[in-house]
């Protein structure tokens, strides 16, 4: 099972309750039939979150990257990126993969955004190990960066950060999950 995750920016002039309307009753229903997702997760900003340039973390769990490739090249990758231009800021949306190393924590409401700046990976595991939280390594699905390269899913404190991981934002969210009985691969 791979999992990528998407930093989705709301369209210039519409505000986030605007795009997370549209995300939940027409986009992602939408893509449920179409893509062959084992769990799919809107983690949505409240208004009140600042302006860390996105609006939404999408993850997706699904098992093959080379069939949501051709997905994308076809008709559902088409009707995507149309409804997309409704509500979504497609030049500064940022995809990538998750390298999920603890779980344990996946249904905080809390996510930390950390950049790495020559840190440990094997010392921020155990630093969040301690606190009972989950973390992932991002790395970008193209030749643009992703804004950070590990997030962290809270529920309870924060990790002290070991020597050479910067504190992004510590953004509380508003978690959408899709039942995995309304997912095309989530009977599987």
């Amino acid at each position: 099972m791979t999992k990528t995750i998407a930093f989705m920016p709301r369209r210039p002039g519409s505000t986030r309750s605007e795009f997370r309307t549209h995300y939940e009753t027409r986009h992602a229903p939408m893509a449920m039939p179409l893509f062959p997702f084992s769990r799919y997760r809107r983690n949505h900003l409240p208004e009140d979150a600042g302006e860390p340039g996105f609006d939404c973390i999408s993850e997706f769990w699904v098992s093959s990257l080379e069939e949501i490739g051709e997905l994308m090249a076809g008709d559902a990758g088409t009707t995507m990126r149309e409804d997309e231009r409704r509500f979504l800021d497609q030049e500064r949306t940022r995809a990538g993969v998750s390298e999920p190393v603890l779980t344990d924590g996946d249904a905080g409401d809390t996510i930390l955004l950390l950049t790495d700046e020559g840190g440990d990976r094997s010392a921020l595991t155990d630093a969040c190990r301690t606190v009972g939280a989950s973390l992932e390594f991002l790395t970008s699905l193209s030749d643009q960066a992703l804004p950070y390269d590990a997030m962290i899913r809270l529920s309870g404190e924060q990790p002290a950060l070991p020597d050479g991981w910067k504190k992004g934002p510590c953004l509380k969210i508003m978690p959408s999950e899709t039942p995995p009985d309304q997912l095309r691969g989530g009977a599987a």
